[in-house]
C-alpha cells in the first residue's frame, strides 16, 4: 500500500507491506527540511533531508535484530508517530551550519 505523511515539512513517502507475523515494512524516501540547531555556534538553521529509510513498525516488546530496517516499536501503527520520532532524532543529531562547516574551530593556539 502506498503511503505519503507530513509532519510540519518533513515527509514520508513510500510502500508499506504487513508481514504475517503482524509487523510492518515500510520502504520509501523522507524529504523536506528540520529546523536545528548548530552545535558550535547555536543558531538554527533549516537542514535539509532527502534520505532512503526502511522500518519495521513492530509490536513492543522486540527483542530481536534487523540488518536491513530501523525497528520501530509501536502498539498501535502511527506513521504520524514515526515522522515526529525521525524529526526529534535528526535534531537531536550533530548538526553544524553552514558558516560553521567554513571556518575552522579546531585551530591549535
Amino acid at each position: 500500500m502506498k503511503v505519503k505523511k507530513t509532519f510540519e515539512n518533513l515527509t514520508l513517502e513510500g510502500d508499506s507491506v504487513k508481514n504475517k507475523d503482524g509487523s510492518i515494512v515500510i520502504t520509501g524516501k523522507l524529504t523536506g527540511s528540520v529546523k536545528v540547531e548548530c552545535v558550535k555556534c547555536l543558531k538554527e538553521f533549516d537542514k535539509e533531508i532527502d534520505e532512503d529509510v526502511k522500518f519495521k513498525v513492530v509490536q513492543p516488546p522486540y527483542d530481536g535484530f534487523d540488518d536491513e530496517y530501523d525497528i520501530i516499536e509501536q502498539e498501535k501503527y502511527d506513521l504520524e508517530e514515526i515522522l515526529k520520532s525521525e524529526a526529534e532524532s535528526i535534531k537531536n543529531d550533530y548538526n553544524v551550519c553552514e558558516s560553521c562547516q567554513k571556518e575552522d574551530f579546531n585551530k591549535e593556539f
